[in-house]
């Protein structure tokens, strides 16, 4: 049976979910957490947390997962080893630095892999387990078909988000609230700019006739496919809502508590238990259900589109506290030296003893009968007890009530400490010895250079033609198609021609129905001659080493490298570059350099990709069925989201039917290219999808100019029309 997996965000609402009947809960600490603003729990709350749970043989998973700074490591260092003492079951990590801290440091914690680091496919599942890792969120947007490979596959762990809010884009891919607000997801700051309301256009034509929360997911049920999880092979099925009270906590834990326990169950038991916890999840909180992505079928409906917020009003009813209780049977008699003893157990076989110096003589007026006994033993407080039975060796003889509370009291005490001995945690996983899934190409040559990304032929060549040297091309075009044979030959040739090198990228999202496309692609890019592939997710690497394509590979922007200690992973994965987190400052950019020893890229012009989103805008406004079914919709078309300020964010759309939604105003770093350039950094990245030849040619020339010393930049007044991104302003 796969555990229930419940949120918490304080220790009222672990109590809450422990009563529940959660097999485990997740929670965060006061720092290093996604949930920044949520209570979270201090170290005094932590042990209690984690005693609490254990005793109730429930598991304890902590939140470490949000982007490290290289600053931070040594208090997080400390942190981990804080966790490990308290012998929590698992950390749940996104930054693959924290993956390396703990092997290192803390061996034997159990990792678990976060949504935040987008798997979404078998090969992401594959990348983790060789690091470790013994259980793996998958991304929400999943459908069932997908989830069930994966889990018949896959050694470690597979856990789903089951309930509750969800973002529009796909997790640790989300830069909007940070290039917008400053406040990153990725630290657990997010503003949540997609529950806000915007508008979709074609040009100057507005498409929706009023602002509306477009952006704005309708809440996860998964109520009614609870069972065809289970049949999936799904691990652990797991509840939204650490910022949630511990009514939500306990109405949500408690209904899929009912529907997990009558899995086994005849089929009109079954039905009654999914009628009466539908009707009890519609009493919480929720912003209208959904349950569109298991289904595979996304269409305006997913969305709540009219009103963001709660539907169903607070109560404000009081928590009633943890009732659920261990039970306990207790028996009174001497020992061999004729001293009161008290021996409780519980259905476990966990045992404890208290003896008193107290010797039992007969009574003359008010024996201790076993009911009477019983109801001194029963006044188990606020332990996590309750008594079942006990019983008397004999009910003649005297017995101070006061000696025989003093002796439930011990032995309750003992009773906790044999059961929390015996608690064994979840073993953690093994590192393989060998981390290279791919070849290290020689970095003595390298020179520093001008990369452009491009989606047609015709930018490629004008990015050449102005001294581009290299050329990143493929993956996540912006015009809805693949790279043809024909195309990538086109290309490889171009760049022949001038000397220089071509690149291919890959997507940043592939399921596992989509890797074949992704293998069709990169194979005939490497007939064609590329000189290396940048890896948009973590399962590129395995799905290299598999098709035995031994070429240089680097790290792309969308795996977040945000530290040095992340950067060595990847190089021991077999990066021969790396390519750095556009939420960095250049400060830290530089750190970075200092400690590593392979180039550096990073994104220096061009429109930054706030969201990749499964929801497509023009699918589900441009035709009646929805995704999947909608002819083309978005082809053709010049869409964007205009906020509620009057900017236009452009909406496009790649070849697996994904919008990415992109800044509305260019990174702009020329102005700044000596800073760059004292940094060390070797490689500056044009983003040049989606636009003309003509912008290719002039952006690629004017960095060309700077590189070769051509061209000096005079820093005037701040452009208002562009963005420095992070180079300057760090990230909350």
């Amino acid at each position: 049976m796969a555990e229930l997996l419940a949120p918490a965000g304080s220790l009222d609402t672990v109590r809450a979910a422990i009563d529940a009947g959660a097999d485990a809960i997740y929670l965060g600490g006061k720092g290093f957490n996604a949930r920044k603003f949520a209570h979270n729990l201090n170290e005094e709350e932590m042990t209690q947390a984690v005693r609490m749970a254990h005793l109730a043989g429930v598991k304890i998973y902590v939140t470490v997962n949000i982007l490290m700074a290289d600053a931070e490591i040594p208090d997080l260092t400390a942190y981990l080893k804080q966790l490990d003492d308290l012998a929590v079951d698992g950390i749940i990590v996104q930054d693959l630095a924290v993956a390396a801290i703990v092997r290192r440091v803390v061996p034997h914690l159990p990792l678990h892999g976060s949504t935040q680091m987008t798997v979404s496919d078998l090969n992401g599942v594959r990348f983790l387990e060789r690091l470790g890792f013994t259980q793996v969120v998958l991304a929400r947007e999943l459908p069932l078909t997908e989830i069930q490979y994966i889990c018949a596959h896959a050694h470690a762990a597979i856990e789903i988000f089951i309930h509750g809010a969800s973002c529009m884009a796909y997790s640790g891919q989300c830069l909007m609230s940070s290039f917008i607000g400053g406040r990153s997801g990725n630290r657990g700051a997010c503003a949540q700019p997609c529950r806000l309301p915007y508008q979709l256009y074609d040009g100057d034509t507005a498409l929706t006739r009023n602002e509306s929360y477009i952006l704005s997911l309708k809440d996860l049920n998964s109520s009614s496919y609870i069972h065809e999880l289970l049949s999936a092979g799904v691990s652990s099925l797991k509840i939204e809502g650490r910022m949630k009270g511990c009514g939500y906590v306990r109405s949500v834990v408690g209904a899929y508590r009912s529907i997990l326990d009558s899995w086994r169950q005849p089929a009109a038991e079954q039905k009654r238990c999914l009628r009466e916890a539908e009707e009890q999840l519609n009493q919480s909180f929720n912003r209208t259900y959904q349950s569109d992505f298991l289904k595979d079928h996304l269409s305006r409906h997913t969305i709540t589109a009219d009103i963001p917020g709660n539907r169903v009003p607070d109560t404000g009813a009081a928590d009633p506290g943890l009732t659920r209780k261990i039970p306990v049977y207790g028996h009174v008699d001497c020992d061999g030296q004729g001293n009161l003893r008290l021996t409780l157990w519980d259905e476990s076989g966990h045992t404890a003893e208290a003896v008193s110096s107290f010797q039992p003589v007969l009574a003359n007026r008010r024996p201790a009968t076993q009911s009477w006994v019983e109801g001194q033993l029963a006044r188990l407080g606020d332990t996590c007890f309750t008594l079942q039975e006990a019983s008397v060796w004999d009910e003649k003889y005297m017995i101070p009530a006061s000696i025989l509370n003093e002796l439930r009291r011990d032995a309750a005490i003992r009773l906790e400490q044999d059961i929390l001995s015996g608690y064994d945690r979840p073993s953690a996983g093994r590192v393989e010895t060998d981390m290279a899934f791919v070849r290290t190409a020689s970095i003595a040559d390298t020179v520093p250079c001008i990369t452009v990304r491009c989606d047609s032929p015709m930018q490629a060549e004008a990015a050449l033609k102005a001294g581009a040297g290299r050329i990143i091309y493929g993956g996540e075009t912006y015009d809805h198609h693949f790279v043809t044979a024909q195309e990538w030959n086109h290309v490889a040739a171009l760049a022949a021609s001038y000397g220089r090198e071509l690149w291919a990228a890959t997507p940043r999202v592939m399921w596992p129905r989509q890797a074949a496309a992704v293998r069709t692609e990169l194979r005939l890019a490497a007939k064609a001659g590329i000189s290396g592939v940048y890896a948009g997710n973590v399962g590129i690497f395995p799905l290299l080493e598999s098709e035995g394509l031994s070429l240089p590979c680097s790290a792309d922007w969308s795996l977040n490298i945000f530290n040095s200690e992340s950067a060595q992973v990847y190089i021991h994965a077999g990066c021969c570059e790396l390519t750095l987190s556009p939420e960095l400052t250049l400060k830290q950019i530089s750190r970075i350099v200092r400690h590593v020893p392979v180039p550096v890229e990073v994104l220096a012009e061009g429109r930054i990709e706030m969201m990749i989103t499964e929801f497509c805008q023009a699918a589900a406004f441009l035709s009646k069925d929805g995704k999947g079914h909608c002819h083309g919709a978005c082809g053709g078309r010049h869409l964007s989201l205009k906020d509620r300020h009057g900017m236009h964010f452009p909406v496009v759309t790649d070849p697996f039917c994904r919008n990415h939604i992109l800044n509305n105003r260019d990174l702009d770093m020329a102005p700044y290219y000596k800073q760059l350039q004292e940094a060390h950094i070797c490689r500056l990245r044009i983003e040049g999808r989606g636009r003309s030849a003509d912008w290719v040619s002039a952006q690629t020339a004017r960095y060309v100019r700077l590189l070769e010393g051509r061209e000096t930049m005079i820093l005037g007044k701040e452009d208002q029309h562009v963005t420095r991104g992070h180079f300057f302003h760090g990230i909350v």
